[in-house]
């Protein structure tokens, strides 16, 4: 048992650590990074990695390095936040549909399962792609894609919740719904949900990037991964390190993410609802 947990531990620290990581320098780096992201100088265009720019120069003669430092903070922000509003959107609508009754039920559960029929990308992108692309219609995409599974998630441990018997008493007593889901149901649908949002987090960053990349995500000249990529790919034969860069960043962090979430789900106190 004590070693079953150990092993455990470790899987859950190593992720832990590398998208702390990750994390870390994303937060870091802007303030050590001293180039200005967007500043161009075509007579340094796509220069090789030197002291003065670290990983090399783009296209445009702007520091590579400065722009995977600024666009990290924008890419693991948007993702954060498109995964927070997603994570309250399907928490409050899979409460909702507990409490609504049956035709409420089966209102929202039909249009999480409408949403789900889309592919998540493909639906990020039509969203993104019909309102002209940015930051908002990107956040509006990627939180259409993630919500119906935090949703479904938290209606199927909120019925498991309300029908156990200390729940069953509490009704008996007297307590108003609103009290017994604030005590009862919400600490168990969080503690649960907190997995799916760490696997979200990966699924985020891939949206953002692919976004980025097809051109309907940050506009230029605003740093960000998939941008970057899509930027450099004409000249990787020339600037092989300029586009390895920003791929790297996108596989660490979603490896970390994806890592986290699958020690989480197969931790001891992550039991799926039944």
């Amino acid at each position: 048992m004590i070693g079953a947990a150990l092993r455990q531990d470790r899987r859950i620290m190593a992720p832990l650590a590398l998208l702390a990581g990750v994390t870390m320098l994303v937060i870091l780096a802007p303030l050590l990074a001293r180039q200005d992201p967007t500043a161009q100088d075509l007579l340094l265009a796509l220069e090789p990695p030197s002291l003065a720019h670290p990983l090399g120069t783009d296209h445009l003669g702007r520091d590579v390095a400065a722009r995977l430092a600024h666009g990290g903070l924008r890419s693991l922000g948007l993702a954060l936040s498109c995964v927070a509003i997603a994570t309250g959107t399907g928490l409050a609508l899979g409460l909702l549909a507990t409490q609504a009754g049956r035709w409420g039920d089966m209102l929202i559960m039909r249009l999480a399962d409408l949403m789900l029929a889309f592919p998540g990308i493909l639906l990020a992108l039509l969203i993104a792609g019909f309102l002209g692309g940015g930051i908002l219609p990107m956040l509006i995409g990627i939180k259409l894609t993630l919500w119906p599974q935090f949703a479904r998630l938290a209606r199927a441990i909120a019925l498991r919740e309300l029908a156990q018997p200390h729940v069953e008493a509490a009704r008996l007593a007297g307590f108003p719904a609103s009290t017994i889901l604030r005590r009862h149901v919400l600490p168990a649908v969080l503690r649960q949900t907190m997995t799916l949002a760490t696997l979200g987090l990966g699924a985020a960053i891939m949206s953002i990037s692919a976004l980025g990349f097809l051109g309907l995500g940050l506009q230029p000249p605003t740093p960000e991964w998939g941008a970057m990529i899509s930027e450099t790919l004409p000249y990787i034969a020339e600037a092989p390190v300029q586009m390895a860069a920003p791929c790297l960043a996108i596989f660490l962090t979603v490896l970390a993410a994806t890592l986290l979430g699958q020690a989480l789900t197969e931790s001891p106190g992550s039991g799926d609802p039944e």
